[in-house]
This record gives C-alpha cells, structure tokens and sequence, in this order.
C-alpha cells in the first residue's frame, strides 16, 4: 500500500510517496525547471594544438557536439579563457572555455562546426 501526499513546503507539482514498509522517496516533476536537452555527443579522441593566452599545447578532444567540446590536456586551463583549435589539413576553430575539472575542460564553439 502507498500513500501520496503533497511534500511540506513544496508549491510545485512534486509529491511525498511513504511506502508502507516505511521508505520514502519522492516524485514527480518540479515546475518550470524543465531541462532542455543538449546535443547529441559524439565520443572521439583526436589531437589538436591549444592556443590561448597561457601559450600553445597539444591536446586530446575526447568528445563533440555542434555547439562543444570536451577535450583532455595536461596543461591547465581556466574557465573564461578563449581558445583556438588547430587540427592538421583544417582551418583553426575559436572556442571559449566554460569549464575545468582537473586534466578535462569543456567550451562552447564560437565558429560554426560541421560534424
């Protein structure tokens, strides 16, 4: 047997479920903070030189969309920073940093890229 009851304090539509044996757990969805999905990831590993305001390196872009980058360098970088993609027998693509989390980074493509 279930009981469902809204949860104290919540306005949104999110509701308490107590089962009988005494675990709670909730559901439902809250309001207004629906998340809009991101593109489609594309799962890769090629190298590419960095260039920034930090200098130039070789890293490894571990995976895409039409929008962003993951890529993996044993160089630092920081969220902010603009960044220029080489890849060989390819025009440079501009980028911008968003985030940092030990040797990965995430940025957002400032060109348009065909995948």
């Amino acid at each position: 047997m279930i009981c469902v009851q809204r949860a104290p304090g919540v306005t949104a539509d999110t509701h308490l479920v107590q089962e009988v044996d005494g675990g709670m757990k909730f559901e439902g969805k809250l309001e207004g903070r629906e998340m809009t999905p991101r593109p489609t990831r594309i799962d890769t590993r090629f190298e590419v030189l960095v260039r920034c305001s930090t200098g130039i390196f070789p890293a490894s872009i571990v995976n895409m969309s039409g929008s962003g980058f993951r890529l993996s360098s044993v160089e630092g970088l920081e969220p902010g920073v603009a960044v220029s993609l080489e890849i060989p027998m390819m025009p440079p693509v501009k980028g911008l940093i968003r985030w940092v989390t030990g040797s990965e980074a995430g940025g957002v493509f400032l060109d348009a890229v065909a995948l």
